[in-house]
């Protein structure tokens, strides 16, 4: 929910995204918004097509790319097919301005090479036990085993503001004693009925009804995204060459 709504409202602001789907069945995006994905990222990589006939229209303009098979071949790419695959990214039309990817749950380790390879990370985490922990645990893996120190975090589905404030609050003092990490607020978003209904009917939530207060939360965290200072370090080619140096360092991980 939270990456299409973010998507769709950088879309809204005249950005060129492409969101990267690594769902499948019913935690697909693609499936979520109605868009018909019936080839993957994976494709490009056996070069049965091009990367323009695996991306599909999505709402607001933005353009969605299945990639949930993708990320198997990744960490076993030869150096040509990695300079091939980086050079479709960098040469798409028209360019993509953000590239947007919903990584899967900590603990899968499809994760790892994901945001290890993003520039910015965004932990999405909503008020329950559960997810704090998950969220926590993510940033723990990450900042130990990968030295990652920077994190963004977007609070969701809480009932006030007093709630998302003690939810970061605990988790950034937390961060910082334990992993001396500091937390970014991105922002929260407020339990709302209409991110259901927009659901119901396949659309994103900005999009379905603009003046609710989820879709309000979610432009405000998109505004935010485009004032994060820019480095020079994220053009798609060189993402895609980190993120098959990242899938390699995964494999390894996982299997020590």
């Amino acid at each position: 929910m939270v990456a299409s709504n973010l998507a769709c409202a950088l879309g809204r602001r005249g950005q060129n995204v492409v969101l990267v789907d690594q769902g499948r069945g019913r935690s697909s995006i693609a499936e979520l918004l109605g868009a018909r994905c019936d080839r993957d990222l994976a494709s490009v990589i056996r070069r049965e097509g091009p990367l323009a006939s695996v991306m599909v229209p999505g709402p607001e303009g933005i353009r969605l790319l299945r990639a949930a098979d993708a990320l198997r071949l990744l960490g076993t790419l030869r150096e040509d097919d990695e300079a091939r695959l980086a050079a479709a990214f960098a040469e798409l039309d028209p360019p993509a301005d953000i590239l947007l990817v919903d990584a899967p749950p900590a603990g899968v380790a499809a994760a790892s090479s994901v945001t290890l390879a993003s520039a910015e990370l965004v932990v999405v985490v909503s008020g329950d036990a559960e997810s704090i922990t998950g969220a926590y645990a993510l940033m723990k893996r990450l900042s130990w085993d990968f030295a990652r120190r920077r994190f963004h975090v977007l609070v969701a589905r809480v009932r006030s503001a007093d709630q998302a404030h003690a939810v970061l609050s605990n988790l950034s003092q937390t961060a910082e004693r334990y992993l001396g990490v500091k937390l970014s607020n991105l922002g929260w978003i407020p339990e709302d009925d209409a991110v259901r209904k927009a659901a119901r009917l396949g659309q994103p939530a900005v999009s379905a009804f603009p003046d609710s207060p989820a879709a309000a939360a979610l432009s405000a965290a998109a505004d935010a995204i485009l004032h994060w200072p820019y480095a020079g370090e994220d053009c798609l080619d060189g993402f895609v060459q980190r993120l098959v140096r990242a899938s390699r360092i995964a494999t390894l991980s996982s299997n020590a």
